[in-house]
């Protein structure tokens, strides 16, 4: 088997398995691509085929029906996209269908999602908000992706979220997703998140009092950050993370090297070197859940004790033994996690 595939398949089933793609399709698809090359192609192949059943399923006037096929849809351009950097014509294309078929699932799920653009430094940063139904200005949780994720991989998790009748929005900032063309991911995006949360902490719908910022991977310490740095944020949760990436990028395979570029720009080592809680951890002092996997070597729970020695507040940390990255393969257990203790702690 190709290296990358077998890497692709050895890293990443969990993660794929735990956002809308069934084991049936994933099976097939993997029968159908022999090479990595065929990757981006195949998955996209069948993101227009859940497209097209969403189409048909509207004009019957199904809508629930559509709105999950648009659902399933657009997260199969999402992994039609995944770490296809090196073809830049095919990832921008898998990009734009996402984004495209997202816009079409938005208002058929529900709770719907109002898609919304905060401007930033120049980029228009896009970004998604659920209401819980039948609340009043619910608490509010802004929800961060890592590098080579999206706002849409949080659907699931925030899907648990809203269900505990709290809103939940997510956002893609500098150097994530479509904005990846146009900038880099920050060792200061808290800059750029704080300008979300300017947007969120200003709607009539929600309470901007009880506000509390989470991430996964990148987004994750992106999370931490912030907290340090703004007053308005009430809680942070920190999912599969690092007290600094730094040496990260060295250790690195043909499959994830090459969109470290994407992400990071044309020095990845040095960007992510920069990136640390060192001297900022202290700083935040509202109540911290970190949640790891004993079975992540990239990001072992050693960040997380090394975060909670420095943290300046009370800090929650959770540890499944037989965890890989993100928690992927025990999804069912840390997302609802991770929402009760946000429901119990806002």
């Amino acid at each position: 088997m190709d290296e990358r595939l077998e890497s692709m398949y050895r890293r990443f089933t969990w993660r794929i398995l735990s956002n809308y793609v069934t084991p049936w399709e994933f099976e097939q698809l993997k029968a159908e691509i022999t090479d990595y090359g065929q990757w981006c192609a195949a998955w996209s192949r069948h993101a227009a085929q859940h497209v097209e059943r969403g189409d048909a399923a509207l004009a019957a006037g199904r809508a629930v029906t559509a709105g999950d096929a648009y659902l399933r849809g657009a997260l199969a351009y999402h992994w039609a996209s995944f770490v296809f950097t090196h073809d830049q014509a095919q990832f921008r294309a898998a990009l734009e269908n996402m984004e495209a078929t997202w816009a079409k699932a938005a208002p058929l799920v529900a709770p719907p999602m109002e898609l919304l653009r905060v401007p930033f430094g120049g980029l228009s940063m896009p970004g998604y908000l659920r209401l819980p139904e039948q609340a009043s200005r619910p608490p509010v949780v802004l929800l961060l992706p890592g590098a080579d994720s999206a706002k849409e991989e949080l659907y699931n998790l925030a899907d648990h979220i809203v269900a505990r009748g709290l809103a939940v929005a997510a956002f893609d900032g500098p150097g994530q997703g479509m904005l990846s063309f146009d900038s880099k991911l920050r060792p200061d995006q808290e800059v750029a998140i704080q300008a979300i949360i300017d947007t969120l902490a200003a709607r009539p719908d929600v309470d901007g009092a009880r506000l509390a910022v989470g991430g996964i991977s990148y987004g994750g310490m992106f999370a931490i950050r912030t907290a340090a740095a703004d007053p308005r944020v009430r809680a942070v949760v920190s999912i599969s993370s690092w007290y600094t990436p730094a040496g990260r990028f060295a250790a690195m395979d043909a499959l994830t090297r090459p969109g470290q570029y994407q992400h990071h720009g044309p020095d990845p080592a040095a960007n992510m070197a920069a990136m640390t809680l060192a001297g900022v951890a202290a700083q935040a002092t509202v109540p911290l859940l970190q949640v790891y996997g004993g079975d992540d070597p990239g990001s072992p729970p050693s960040h997380a004790e090394r975060i909670a020695a420095e943290y300046g507040g009370p800090v929650t940390t959770v540890v499944y033994p037989d965890g890989v990255h993100i928690l992927n393969n025990l999804w069912y257990q840390a997302r609802p996690l991770v929402a009760d203790w946000l429901a119990e702690t806002l």
